[in-house]
């Protein structure tokens, strides 16, 4: 038996035998593509590239922290490899002049100059063509990424490397019983699915797949952030039981659906839903939401790896979640690519944190969102609609997105399609900037989203994706808080509505403070809301508010978790299962 440690990012507790999908191997066949048909390869081929560059950047600085700069040389080669010109444009020419599908390009160019490094006679070109296979495997692997998993078997635990969103909702649709990987952080996409998808998962455990080989039995504790490896028969005793509790907490927390989200005094607190798929909308009813409080419109986008979606396609989804949140709200988030969303164009930055993303993208690629606010309008005629602009950093863009609304609403009518203009427009709060000028940008819009995950990344310059700095992330921050309640008092203010739909808000600890800093709704992933919604019915609005104010006077973080742990677990609503 041996115990491993890292991120718990999606509650639950599960036993089964482990997968180790980042040591799957392929075969790869020659398959010939249309003229029409390359473009999409190139830009598969440069989206594999550029995962692949993330993967190492990670790797190298773990590496570097954890062994030293020496032992971070390999991946570093291999990083280089990736962009170099004998092999990149080589690859590229393969698509363009043979017409052979993006995989098979990368395997035959890499497989030709690996052979002719290894009958070299310098040992340098010798050792570094296993670095070369090592490169040839990793962009196979991220091209195959949707062909394998007639590999994966079901009611297994999968452990990786690395995994995508997309792998979560992939693997969960083969049912697989939970997740472990050597990377990722709390508020990573990987995580933000999990949650979503209720499979137990463990992030940012270094090194769990030199630990664990396929065919063992594990245990994955998602709130714990722990695996077992080859437990003992005590172990899984003490692991079943805390299982059954677990459970029995869950049956509880169901009891609550019906009911309203109001404090003892009777203040309402709506609870609405974080939403990426179609697959995720039955949940709204299951776990009692509100509405929905973020549609993440990009994953479409992205699950079709296609440049561009169908103003059509957008719209029979859109109306599809428009009608079950009904009577509540479905609040969009217009398309936000950029940062930890890759970009369909292939578009390349030094950081895309701080580069072109959000609103910047759409108001730059009308192509891009034209399409997509045609979709909406017309959807919106099925139930209440709401639109939310990612990554507002000035007053200007809001009112140039103004003006592109009601463009788009006229050319609707003019065309005689049934649509609907009267939509109310909200901002992401989530850039410092924005949170700094919350009384400006409040008598622009009509409500305010509080995203904490981008937001306490920028506050803290903690890249939320980087396990090495993971530690210091940490939206309990007073100087996170004091933003937040920056923008709830502007939003007041100018009595517009004010939600979060950041992480935070599946952070038990931090349901009380919210609520004590005059959030009017929380939107989190479905399976959270009855937890949540425990905890507003167990308190007043005044015990909110000295709660909160004692997290934005605290000098150290650590003494708030201590401190709103006790407190939970003092109103019956403690977390250690």
């Amino acid at each position: 038996m041996a115990s491993y440690a890292g991120s718990g990012v999606a509650p639950g507790i599960v036993k089964g035998p482990a997968y180790l999908y980042a040591k799957v191997s392929f075969s790869v066949e020659k398959k010939t593509i249309q003229d029409r048909d390359v473009k999409v390869e190139l830009e598969k081929f440069e989206r594999a590239v550029q995962r692949s560059e993330r993967d190492l950047k990670k790797i190298i600085a773990l590496t570097r922290d954890k062994v030293g700069s020496e032992s971070a040389v390999i991946f570093e080669a291999q990083l280089l490899m990736l962009r170099d010109d004998a092999l990149y444009d080589t690859v590229v020419e393969a698509i363009s002049s043979n017409h052979v599908v993006a995989e098979y390009a990368v395997s035959s160019v890499m497989s030709k100059h690996r052979q002719m490094m290894e009958g070299s006679d310098s040992e340098y070109l010798r050792e570094r063509a296993n670095d070369l296979l090592d490169v040839q495997e990793r962009l196979v692997r991220h091209l195959r990424r949707g062909h394998i998993l007639s590999d994966i078997p079901t009611q297994t635990v999968v452990i990786a490397e690395n995994l995508t969103a997309a792998d979560i909702i992939l693997f969960s649709r083969k049912g697989i019983l939970g997740c472990a990987t050597d990377f990722g952080g709390a508020t990573s996409h990987v995580s933000i699915m999990a949650r979503s998808l209720g499979v137990p998962a463990v992030v940012g455990m270094h090194d769990i797949t030199e630990h664990v080989e396929t065919g063992q039995t594990v245990i994955v504790d998602g709130a714990k952030g722990e695996v077992i490896v080859a437990p003992t028969e005590a172990e899984e005793q003490a692991y079943a039981a805390k299982r059954t509790r677990f459970e029995r907490l869950l049956v509880e927390d169901r009891a609550l659906v019906p009911l309203p989200s109001q404090t003892l005094d009777g203040h309402q607190i709506n609870l609405e839903a974080n939403i990426e798929l179609r697959e995720e909308l039955p949940l709204l009813s299951e776990y009692g939401a509100d509405g929905i409080g973020l549609f993440r419109t990009e994953m479409l986008l992205l699950m079709e790896s296609r440049l561009l979606v169908s103003e059509e396609e957008q719209y029979e989804l859109y109306r599809d979640v428009v009608k079950a949140a009904a009577p509540g709200y479905t609040t969009f988030r217009m398309l936000d690519l950029g940062g930890d969303k890759m970009l369909p164009m292939g578009h390349r930055e030094q950081n895309p944190f701080l580069g072109w993303r959000g609103i910047r993208v759409l108001l730059d690629k009308p192509d891009i969102l034209v399409p997509q606010l045609r979709a909406i309008l017309r959807a919106a005629r099925h139930g209440p609609t709401r639109l939310l602009l990612p990554m507002v950093t000035s007053r200007d863009e809001i009112r140039v997105f103004r003006q592109q609304l009601v463009k788009v609403h006229a050319e609707l009518e003019a065309e005689g399609i049934p649509c609907t203009s009267d939509i109310p427009l909200g901002i992401m709060i989530e850039v410092p900037a924005a949170a700094l000028q919350a009384d400006s940008l409040a008598r622009e819009v009509d409500f305010f989203s509080i995203g904490t995950n981008d937001l306490t990344q920028y506050v803290l310059a903690v890249d939320r994706g980087n396990d090495l700095v993971a530690g210091l992330f940490d939206e309990l921050h007073p100087a996170v808080l004091r933003l937040i309640r920056h923008t709830v008092r502007a939003a007041h203010r100018q009595d517009i509505p004010v939600g979060l739909c950041g992480e935070l808000a599946t952070n038990l600890q931090a349901v009380p403070v919210l609520v004590g800093l005059g959030v009017t709704s929380l939107s989190a992933s479905p399976v959270y809301l009855p937890s949540m919604k425990r905890i507003i019915r167990s308190m007043n609005m005044e015990e909110g508010e000295e709660v909160a104010e004692r997290a934005l006077r605290s000098e150290d973080v650590r003494d708030t978790h201590a401190f709103l742990a006790a407190w939970l677990s003092e109103h019956g609503c403690g977390l250690d299962y």
